[in-house]
C-alpha cells in the first residue's frame, strides 16, 4: 500500500486489506469445513471478475507524465473478494453476499467461469500426444470398442470380439467424418463453433434440440476419437465460446475419478461432462434422451491408440 493511499484514505494497510462487507466474520469464524463445490465455483467466478477489474489501470492526476496507476478501491476489492474465496474454500466463514444477487438471490455460476476452465483445458490439450496404433480403442465398464482408420468397428467384451461392423464415422453439425477427414478438420475455434451451432438431427430417432446435439456432439469427439491435439483443443476453445455452458464445480464420476463437471441446458434437458483437468480427458457424458430423466451415460475408463484387439 502506497503513502499516497493511506493519506488518501486515512487507514493502515491491514485497515484498507480489511476493508470490506463480512471482514469481522471473516477473523471471527476460524477455520470450518469445505464448503460444496458449487460454492467454490461460485468463488472462483467472483475472484475473476476482481481480478479482470482490478487490471485495469488509470492515470492519477498527481503523478508524473505517463505515470498510471491501479486504482486503489478496485485493489481493495479484489483482495476482499481472494479473501471471500478463501472462506469458500473452508478456509474460514464470512458473508454469504458474495454469492447473491439482487434482492438476495442466488447467482449460479457464471458462463465466464466455464470459458477460463476450457480455455485453460484446451492448452492442456495441445501439449497431449494421441501416440500411434491402427486402432483407437476405447474402454468403457461393459467392454471395449475398436475402430480402424478404414472404419472397421469391433466391439470386445472379456477378450473377445463379440460384433463388427462398419462405423459410420463421428457427428459435428451436419456432417460425419471418419478419421482421415477427422485429420483435415479446421482447428479454427471460431469455425468449429460454428458448426456446433448449427447441428442438424441426423434421423427421426434423436430427441434432442439442436443446441443440445452440438454440444453432445463436440464432447463425443473430445471423450471418443482419434483427434489431434491441435483439434481437440481448438474444440475446447470453440466451447469456452458457446452460450450456455456453466461450471457446476469439481465432482465424481460412476467409476470415482474427480473431475470438473460442466452442464448444458437445452430443451430436453441438462447435458453433463467430467472433464479431468490435467489431461484433459472428458471422463464421463450423461445426456438427456427424450426427457430430463430419460438420461444416457457414457464413462470412458481410457481412450487411445492401440496396434492390437482384444
Amino acid at each position: 500500500m502506497s503513502t499516497y493511499d493511506m493519506e488518501e484514505t486515512g487507514m493502515t494497510e491491514r485497515q484498507a486489506v480489511m476493508d470490506f462487507p463480512g471482514a469481522e466474520a471473516l477473523r471471527a469464524a476460524g477455520r470450518v469445513e469445505p464448503a460444496p463445490a458449487k460454492a467454490l465455483a461460485q468463488a472462483l467466478a467472483a475472484v475473476e471478475e476482481a481480478v479482470r477489474e482490478a487490471s485495469v489501470q488509470a492515470p492519477r492526476e498527481d503523478a508524473g507524465k505517463g505515470a498510471v496507476v491501479r486504482p486503489f478501491w478496485k485493489r481493495r476489492r479484489a483482495v476482499a473478494l481472494l479473501a471471500v474465496a478463501a472462506v469458500a474454500a473452508g478456509v474460514a466463514v464470512a458473508s454469504a453476499n458474495m454469492a447473491a444477487g439482487p434482492a438476495g438471490t442466488r447467482q449460479g455460476p457464471r458462463a465466464q467461469s466455464a470459458s477460463a476452465f476450457l480455455n485453460d483445458v484446451a492448452e492442456v490439450a495441445a501439449t497431449q500426444s494421441t501416440g500411434s496404433g491402427t486402432y483407437w480403442k476405447t474402454h468403457f465398464k461393459t467392454g471395449d470398442t475398436y475402430t480402424s482408420r478404414s472404419m472397421e468397428f469391433t466391439y470386445v467384451v472379456d477378450g473377445k470380439a463379440v460384433r463388427t461392423s462398419h462405423d459410420p464415422g463421428w457427428r459435428l453439425g451436419s456432417r460425419r467424418f471418419d478419421w482421415n477427414a477427422l485429420d483435415r478438420l479446421t482447428t479454427d475455434p471460431a469455425l468449429l463453433l460454428r458448426q456446433i451451432e448449427h447441428t442438424t438431427k441426423d434421423s427421426a430417432d434423436e430427441d434432442e434440440d439442436a443446441a443440445t446435439l452440438g454440444f453432445v456432439q463436440a464432447s463425443t469427439l473430445l471423450a471418443n476419437a482419434p483427434a489431434s491435439p491441435e483439434l481437440r483443443s481448438a474444440l475446447f476453445r470453440a466451447l469456452a465460446q458457446l452460450k450456455g455452458v456453466r461450471v457446476a464445480g469439481t465432482v465424481k464420476d460412476s467409476a470415482g475419478r474427480s473431475g470438473t463437471e460442466l452442464s448444458f441446458r437445452g430443451g430436453v434437458g441438462t447435458t453433463e461432462v467430467i472433464i479431468d483437468p490435467r489431461t484433459s480427458k472428458l471422463l464421463e457424458l450423461n445426456e438427456p434422451w427424450r426427457s430430463e430423466k430419460d438420461q444416457r451415460q457414457a464413462t470412458y475408463l481410457s481412450t487411445g491408440l492401440t496396434d492390437t484387439i482384444g
